[in-house]
């Protein structure tokens, strides 16, 4: 028997409209996120970043849920489900899907600050929405896990008092982008002070300090785009991470993948030990472990319909990975998702069960 009530390690916002013209700093006031109605639809206006059709979240969940989504415009920010940015109604839909609690990431709003050109800008931007979530996730504490954005433009002092504000307003976990310079010494303050609050470091698909994924869609096309968003850049980001000797030299560091699967897991730490077994005498820097020690050992995963992944769970360490309902986008599974869960985990022993879609992520989070 499945576990009766889910802990979703991946689930989204859709930021309120006004959130950020209402809150930022005066002096960027004007500059604000804000929504842009147009005839063909809503558009989410970020400074420095083309504007970005408003659909994949929320409202196009909607068309969805009525039988298909036929148009990636033509979406209304007011079509949008409440339990995207109402405590009150979000509480109405995990109960209905059966979610006992929920790991919180931004919508397509929040994803795309990373890529913001300007680091004030960014980092009031973050402020703001960190602000926010922390309010949202006070109005159920142990079923709203909130993940703070951290700026990445500007000084690692920066991304350093962050997250130290983050944890004082019981957020329960950090989040960095998936394309970063992880190999530069820059981050190494950061990494510290992430070791001494101890909150999971999160890494979203979709996020990236160089270029935003609506731009990649556009020069890659949509189909390509969407194959290197989900596994090119988790593929690309553990590499990072574990290549350049970040958990080796931070052993309490704990990393989480979010929504980029986990079929390709066992492919690529194959790859690396076979690569680091017969060239390690030389690679710098130097790994003292095999590459899949330290992601058995510090990484977590979360997937929503993985089921290539589920077979070679043997390979990977089944206490790290974790389901994710991604609600209210249109990959999710609300509100479906014990009829998803049946069919993705079928034929797998209900104890793994219930780890991977509730216990691994109430450990990791701390859920009561």
């Amino acid at each position: 028997m499945m576990a009766e009530e889910f802990v979703s390690a991946d689930s989204h916002v859709v930021e309120p409209a006004d959130l950020w013209t209402t809150r930022m700093d005066k002096k960027f006031r004007e500059r604000a996120p804000r929504i842009d109605s147009r005839p063909d639809g809503d558009y989410y206006i970020i400074e420095g970043l083309d504007p970005t059709p408003l659909g994949l979240e929320g409202a196009m969940l909607e068309d969805k849920l009525r039988g298909g989504v036929e148009s990636s415009t033509g979406h209304r920010h007011s079509d949008t489900r409440p339990g995207a940015w109402n405590g009150e109604a979000r509480l109405v839909d995990q109960d209905l899907d059966h979610i006992r609690a929920e790991v919180i990431y931004p919508g397509l709003f929040g994803l795309q600050f990373f890529t913001a050109p300007d680091p004030e800008y960014q980092r009031e931007c973050i402020r703001v929405y960190n602000d926010w979530l922390s309010e949202l996730s006070a109005v159920a504490p142990n079923r709203f896990l909130g993940a703070a954005l951290l700026p990445m433009k500007g000084p690692a002092e920066w991304a350093v008092a962050e997250a130290e504000r983050a944890a004082k307003n019981n957020l329960r976990s950090v989040m960095m982008a998936a394309e970063a310079r992880y190999q530069s010494s820059e981050y190494d303050r950061l990494w510290a002070a992430l070791q001494d609050l101890g909150l999971p470091v999160s890494v979203h698909v979709g996020t990236s300090t160089q270029e935003a994924v609506f731009a990649k869609f556009r020069r890659m096309g949509i189909g390509t785009g969407l194959v290197d968003t989900k596994l090119g850049m988790p593929i690309r980001t553990v590499a990072d991470l574990i290549w350049s000797g970040v958990p080796q030299r931070y052993p309490k560091l704990r990393f989480v993948i979010v929504e980029g699967g986990t079929g390709w897991i066992v492919s690529l730490l194959t790859f690396m030990d076979h690569w680091w077994a017969d060239h390690r005498g030389w690679m710098q820097p130097k790994l003292n472990e095999a590459p899949s020690t330290y992601f058995h050992r510090q990484f977590w995963a979360t997937f929503e319909d993985d089921r290539a992944g589920l077979l070679t769970r043997e390979l990977m360490n089944v206490e790290h990975l974790m389901w994710g309902s991604d609600y209210p986008h249109t990959e999710g599974t609300f509100p479906h998702s014990r009829e998803q869960v049946a069919k993705v985990f079928a034929g797998i022993p209900n104890s793994e069960v219930r780890m991977m879609v509730a216990d691994n992520a109430a450990r990791l989070y701390g859920v009561v």
